[in-house]
């Protein structure tokens, strides 16, 4: 920070969202913070939407929160269904990443393991009933933000999210007491509102944000300051109100952008001379010129993400939103394409949204396409404006990771490799480089290179070791186990898995996996006696009693699958109500078996052993061809593929065996 010895004076955030910390300096959205409290607690679902950079992370953060009395609230932390974490993911038991993601955030201190075979509906059932001095029931309150992020990226990932609304649905229905606050961009908020399992529990719980009004905006402005010895004069803060919110002759132009009013009172902040504690309109027109800040921020912005994407071909960028988003001095859409947009690829558009440059629209012509446009008229003139100079700091490390996990969200594995690796070149720190290495194995697992996942697991478990982090070095060997396999290498994947236990002897994900490995090696007997353990252990295993039910009904042994399919009450997870299915046929119960396949098939479009419990089903109902036609599709999906011995069953089916 410039200009200033004490930055616990600092009121203004920059442009990072308020976090709960911050709320005493969140200003300016007092009455959205009531009405969104009074709704969420009111109904079970609240949806919260708004552009990018309206401010609805802050809202929720310093606004909403901190009107929440923890002692008439069961208050969960905000949580995220997206996340980033040095655990790597193949060590996991399968699961639902939204779901996992969002346990991950409102039960931070869990084991991964455990919280990645929870659907949330068993989350809450596990958590404790709070009750008040009466003896009441207390409200539960969950938020999820940033929750568009259900929807983007990587179609692979669309059953997930069908499958999370359809476990938040059902947790909803079985728990009168809890009440959901879903944030989400304008964007994406329809894939919420016309959700028909959303619009039948749904009542009033909507809300909008937009931009801030200037009285708003003024209490923004000067709230801050309060009780830190600096002041603004009135006519001061009414010309930065001027300035942003334009010349007046558009109505929507005295709305003003959350992002621009923190752009310039950040930069009249970090700009003041030490000395002055009263803050005149002199000092604006010289420190915080509006005009002359928005168009640094700007081009500064641009400069980032030419660097962090283009090989820093600034004027490149620069060129293409003028010529694609700028028309007769006015913003106009632009189509989304579905991995380039007017020849950009959709990394850089992605970028240019999170820095508030870009919004997503929806679909201009009334269908569901996708469209962008600049975020604020007031941009056609900022880009227009001649470019400064300016000077981007050299990516940290941490950069260009953050957009690694972005690719790999979105099912970019070459990208995500590329900016892994350039993160691990740009650090010295042995235990991020650690972490880029798990990852990195995540990447390549997911894309099917299983030798190449293994290198980097083990290369991870090597830096982490030298740190004493056991429990991780475990988790990793066990993720090289799973790999292991998948590449038929059966003997050494037990090797592997039987190591990791010694240094996690309390994972049940890891001695699970051991289970699975013995089977798919043909050690039935010591695979089910691994579960047995295991189920001595915790009655109620929800990864240990689906995988024993899976490996009971391979071994013909029907009823015994179902009792413990039976054990797992209400089954969500696809690939889970397959294998349930194939049990219910080979039971002669066809018609539900098949009715059960068809729910479940349009989820399943490259699960394999899902695809082959199809086949299966098919099979008992005599339909050879549609059973070769599924078996085929099992052999070639690829998320994941089949297991060898599941493989060679496929081909015999396919041959019409």
């Amino acid at each position: 920070m410039t200009g200033r010895d004490q930055p616990t004076l600092e009121p203004y955030v920059g442009l990072r969202a308020f976090r709960r910390q911050d709320s005493g300096k969140f200003f300016g959205r007092a009455r959205e913070a009531h009405e969104v409290c009074d709704l969420w607690r009111s109904n079970q679902i609240t949806v919260l939407s708004g552009p990018s950079g309206a401010g609805k992370t802050s809202l929720l953060n310093a606004g909403v929160m901190p009107l929440l009395d923890p002692s008439q609230n069961d208050i969960l932390p905000v949580g995220r269904v997206s996340v980033t974490s040095s655990f790597p993911r193949e060590a996991l038991p399968e699961h639902n990443p939204h779901v996992y993601a969002l346990l991950s955030s409102w039960s931070p201190g869990e084991h991964p393991s455990r919280l990645a075979s929870l659907t949330l509906e068993r989350f809450f059932k596990r958590r404790p009933p709070r009750q008040d001095r009466y003896g009441d029931p207390v409200l539960r309150l969950a938020s999820i933000d940033q929750a568009e992020e259900l929807f983007l990226g990587n179609h692979r990932r669309a059953p997930y999210h069908e499958w999370f609304l359809d476990q938040l649905v059902t947790a909803l229905s079985k728990d009168p007491d809890l009440r959901v606050l879903i944030s989400i961009r304008n964007d994406q908020a329809g894939a919420i509102l016309r959700d028909e399992r959303i619009i039948d529990v749904m009542t009033k719980g909507r809300f909008t944000l937009g931009a801030l009004e200037p009285p708003a905006a003024t209490q923004a402005i000067v709230g801050p300051l309060t009780g830190t010895g600096y002041s603004f004069d009135d006519a001061a803060a009414q010309r930065l109100i001027d300035d942003l919110s334009g010349d007046g002759t558009a109505p929507e132009s005295k709305a003003i952008e959350p992002v621009q009013l923190q752009v310039v009172c950040t930069v009249l902040w970090d700009s003041l001379p030490p000395d002055v504690t009263h803050i005149t309109t002199e000092h604006v027109i010289r420190y915080a010129n509006v005009r002359r800040s928005l168009e640094k921020f700007v081009d500064q912005t641009i400069a980032e993400v030419a660097r962090d994407h283009l090989d820093g071909d600034t004027a490149r960028l620069r060129a293409w939103l003028l010529d694609n988003f700028v028309a007769d001095s006015a913003k106009t859409p632009v189509y989304r394409g579905e991995t380039m947009t007017a020849g950009i690829p959709n990394d850089v558009v992605a970028a240019l949204v999170d820095h508030h440059i870009l919004t997503p629209r929806p679909g201009v012509t009334g269908d569901d396409s996708q469209w962008y446009e600049l975020s604020h008229e007031s941009l056609v003139r900022l880009i227009r404006a001649e470019a400064g100079d300016v000077v981007v700091d050299r990516r940290t490390s941490q950069q260009p990771l953050h957009t690694a996990q972005h690719a790999l969200r979105e099912g970019d594995f070459a990208r995500a490799r590329r900016d892994a690796r350039d993160a691990l070149d740009r650090t010295d720190s042995s235990r991020l480089r650690a972490e880029i290495e798990s990852f990195l194995g995540d990447v390549a697992f997911q894309d099917a290179r299983y030798a190449t996942a293994i290198d980097h697991y083990r290369e991870a478990a090597a830096l982490f070791d030298v740190h004493g982090r056991t429990e991780i070095v475990g988790r990793l060997l066990a993720a090289s186990g799973r790999a292991r396999r998948a590449l038929g290498q059966t003997r050494r994947a037990i090797q592997d898995i039987k190591s990791a236990i010694q240094r996690v002897p309390d994972d049940q994900g890891v001695r699970i996996e051991l289970a699975w490995t013995y089977w798919y090696g043909g050690h039935e007997d010591n695979a089910l006696k691994t579960l047995d353990r295991v189920l001595d252990d915790d009655a109620n295993s929800w990864p240990a009693l689906r995988a024993r039910a899976e490996i009971l009904l391979h071994l013909d042994r029907t009823d015994e699958a179902l009792l413990d399919f039976g054990r797992l009450g209400t089954i969500r997870e696809p690939w889970v109500r397959a294998a349930h299915a194939y049990a219910l046929a080979r039971l002669g119960n066809l018609d539900e078996a098949r009715n059960e396949i068809t729910a479940v098939r349009a989820n399943t479009a490259e699960h394999g052993p899902a695809l082959l419990y199809a086949a299966l089903v098919e099979q008992q109902a005599a339909d050879l061809t549609g059973a070769a036609d599924l078996a085929a599709a099992a052999m070639a999906a690829k998320a994941p593929p089949l297991p060898a011995h599941l493989h060679r069953l496929a081909e015999r089916m396919a041959d019409g065996q």
